[in-house]
C-alpha cells in the first residue's frame, strides 16, 4: 500500500511545484483587490517543491510517517490527475474497511450466542437451500424438504398405538418412492416456481395434505390391500472391519507363536548328541565339498559348434548349394 501512496505524493509535489494559469471567465467589474486576493489563493493551495525530498526521506515500511507526510504534503486536490483520483479513491476504501476490522468486527462477539440443537420434536422438517452468490441461477430457485416419520408421528398422529402405526403405514404408501426404508424418512424437492418461497410453500402444502390423508382411516381408502414397495430404493451396505482381525499384542504373540514353533525334546536331545560327538560332526563336513563338485561337473555347459550366420539379401540355388536340373 506504500509504494503506489510513494509514487502518488511525488506526481502531485512535481505538478503542484510548476503552478500553471488556468483560465476563468471575469467580468470587467471585479475590482483589482479582489483579483489579487483570487490570485493569492490559487497559488496559496501549492507546495513548495521539498515535498518529494521529505518523502524520499521516509522509510517504505514506515506506514505511520507516510500517513503523517501525506497530510502536511499532500497537495490541493483540484490540481490532482484522474489516475491519482482514482488511487486516492481506492485508498481511502481500503483505509475504511481496515478500521472497521479493527474497531467494528470485535464488537460481534457481544452478540454471540451459544448453539442449542434443535428439538425434532417441534421442528421435524429439515429444508435446504441453494444460493448462487453475485449471479442467478435456475438451480437457485429448488428447495427441498426432509422428515422422518417417527418424529412427527408423535405430535401429528394419533395417540393409540395400534391407530397410530396404521397410519404410518398408509403415510408410508403414500409417499411412494420418496421414502427410504433404510433410514425412515421422506425427502421431497420442488422447483415449479420461480422463488424459493413458493416452492417452500407448496412442499408445505403437499405435506399437510398428506397427513390429513394418511389420518384420515374411515372416509378414505387405507389401502390396506395394498402391499408397501420397497423396490425403489437400493440398500448401501456398509462394510465394517471385523473385530477379530485388529491386530492386538495378545494376537501378534499368538501370531509369533505359530510361526516359530518350539523345537520338540526328541530334535533338541539329538542335535546335543551330535555337538558332543565331534567325529560325527567333521564326517559330515568333510562330505560336503564332495557333493559341491558333483553338482559343479553336472552343471558344466557343453561346447558346441556355433552355426554360420545366414548371408544378408535374396537366396538363391546357388547360395545354398544345390543344383540345377
Amino acid at each position: 500500500m506504500a509504494a503506489p501512496l510513494k509514487r502518488l505524493c511525488h506526481q502531485a509535489s512535481r505538478t503542484v511545484s510548476r503552478p500553471t494559469r488556468t483560465r476563468s471567465i471575469r467580468s470587467s467589474f471585479i475590482p483589482k483587490s479582489q483579483c489579487q486576493i483570487s490570485q493569492h489563493r490559487l497559488y496559496q493551495t501549492s507546495r513548495p517543491s521539498s515535498a518529494a525530498t521529505q518523502l524520499d526521506e521516509i522509510d517504505e515500511d514506515d506506514f505511520d510517517g507516510y500517513l503523517e507526510a501525506l497530510d502536511e504534503n499532500l497537495p490541493y486536490e483540484g490540481n490532482l490527475p484522474s489516475m491519482a483520483h482514482a488511487e486516492l479513491e481506492q485508498h481511502r476504501e481500503l483505509r475504511e474497511m481496515v478500521r472497521f476490522a479493527a474497531w467494528e468486527m470485535p464488537l460481534l462477539s457481544q452478540l454471540a450466542q451459544k448453539y442449542e440443537k434443535p428439538d425434532k420434536v417441534k421442528l421435524p422438517l429439515k429444508w435446504r437451500y441453494t444460493t448462487y452468490f453475485s449471479e442467478q441461477h435456475p438451480a437457485s430457485r429448488k428447495v427441498v424438504c426432509e422428515f422422518r416419520i417417527h418424529d412427527m408421528s408423535q405430535h401429528a398422529f394419533a395417540k393409540d398405538k395400534q391407530t397410530r402405526e396404521r397410519q404410518i403405514l398408509k403415510l408410508k404408501k403414500l409417499c411412494g418412492a420418496r421414502f427410504n426404508p433404510q433410514s425412515l424418512s421422506v425427502k421431497m424437492s420442488c422447483e415449479s416456481f420461480e422463488t424459493q418461497a413458493q416452492n417452500k410453500r407448496y412442499l408445505a402444502d403437499t405435506i399437510s395434505k398428506l397427513i390429513a390423508e394418511a389420518k384420515d382411516l374411515e372416509n378414505g381408502d387405507n389401502y390396506e390391500d395394498v402391499p408397501l414397495d420397497t423396490r425403489h430404493h437400493k440398500q448401501k451396505v456398509k462394510m465394517q472391519f471385523p473385530k477379530e482381525w485388529r491386530m492386538t499384542k495378545e494376537r501378534r504373540k499368538a501370531l509369533e507363536a505359530m510361526r516359530n514353533p518350539p523345537m520338540p525334546p526328541a530334535e533338541l536331545e539329538a542335535g546335543e548328541a551330535v555337538e558332543e560327538n565331534g567325529t560325527q560332526a567333521d564326517q559330515s563336513s568333510a562330505s560336503l565339498p564332495e557333493e559341491i563338485e558333483e553338482l559343479n561337473e553336472e552343471s558344466e555347459p557343453i561346447m558346441e559348434q556355433a552355426k554360420q550366420p545366414l548371408p544378408r539379401g535374396k537366396m538363391g540355388k546357388k547360395e545354398m548349394g544345390q543344383k540345377g536340373r
